[in-house]
């Protein structure tokens, strides 16, 4: 039990070192950023805080990287790298870290909450009136998106000028609802005179016609003018799953490289270590930015499959 407590300790210590360093590169980098807005010196502090923050929040893989790199640098000084490789094999390292992986594979899948929480709090910063007038409600189910837009909404007056929501499928309107005569009783969003377009066709409702329930709640659940929603479906769980794998197979990928036998070997390549870390690194962060209307799930099987080949090939030469 002392080994682990050991290394522990170490990783700690260059987890805090990567953490205090960056956070002051990207405190600055916010705050001078920042210094051309035209709010308080104070309010310039807060934001450049939570900037700093919700950098951290869009790539921790950065984090994970620059802390494992000095962590191996430390042991490696002292020659205490030569010492744990020689007498621990490499699945019993990956029992010591293993609470590392799975805590920066918990955040890589949440991180998207995190940074929607940071943005919240820097528009609750800087919006000094209510919550503004005009937000969209954007709802994605499957390959359907539907578009909520509430314009000119009076917080004290409970009125609202404009009601517009229309569902999409391939670039489609299937489906959409229009009103100026709005009425808010309690907390549900009544239009009167609808003009509603159904199988391509115009429909006009002159009677009462139930448009948005909870309406109040969901103005107040946020201060962005833009909110994103999906439906809790098969394809989120399979999203879900999809990340969990993905995100664990880089980081374990990561350890095995930082941990393998050629560190040891003082006539070790550094540039070619160098660039297999950062094409891997790379790989990481644009896979997820590609969306393919056709086949993604096939593109995303695929880029499992080229993880566990990089895995597997660099598993060959402990």
């Amino acid at each position: 039990m002392i080994l682990p407590i050991y290394l522990a300790k170490k990783f700690i210590k260059a987890f805090a070192i990567s953490v205090s360093a960056s956070y002051s590169i990207f405190f600055i980098f916010s705050l001078i950023g920042n210094l051309g807005e035209k709010f308080s010196f104070n309010l310039i502090l807060y934001l450049s805080i939570l900037n700093s923050f919700q950098i951290f929040s869009y790539i921790p893989s950065q984090l994970f990287i620059l802390s494992l790199c000095l962590f191996i640098i430390h042991l490696k000084s002292k020659n205490e790298l030569i010492i744990i490789k020689e007498y621990i094999d490499l699945k019993k390292l990956f029992l010591i870290i293993f609470p590392v992986l799975a805590l920066f594979t918990f955040i890589e899948i949440k991180k998207d909450n995190f940074s929607k929480y940071i943005e919240n709090q820097k528009l609750n910063l800087m919006n000094s009136k209510n919550l503004g007038d005009t937000k969209i409600l954007i709802t994605s189910d499957e390959d359907k998106k539907k578009y909520t837009i509430f314009n000119e909404y009076d917080v004290d007056k409970a009125t609202i000028s404009q009601y517009l929501s229309f569902e999409t499928k391939n670039q489609k309107i299937l489906k959409g609802e229009f009103s100026t005569d709005l009425n808010l009783q309690e907390n549900t969003l009544y239009g009167f005179n609808t003009t509603i377009f159904e199988n391509n066709d115009f429909i006009n409702e002159d009677l009462s016609m139930e448009l948005f329930q909870n309406f109040r709640n969901f103005w107040s659940l946020s201060n962005s003018s833009i909110i994103k929603t999906k439906s809790n479906n098969i394809n989120s769980n399979y999203n879900i799953i999809h990340s969990i794998i993905f995100n664990g197979l880089f980081y374990l990928c990561m350890s095995i490289i930082f941990l393998s036998k050629r560190l040891v070997d003082r006539g070790m390549n550094t540039m070619k270590f160098f660039l297999t870390i950062l094409s891997i690194f790379l790989y990481y962060l644009l896979i997820p930015n590609i969306k393919l209307n056709n086949y993604h799930h096939l593109f995303q099987l695929i880029s499992i499959i080229i993880f566990i080949l990089i895995f597997i090939r660099i598993k060959q030469y402990e």
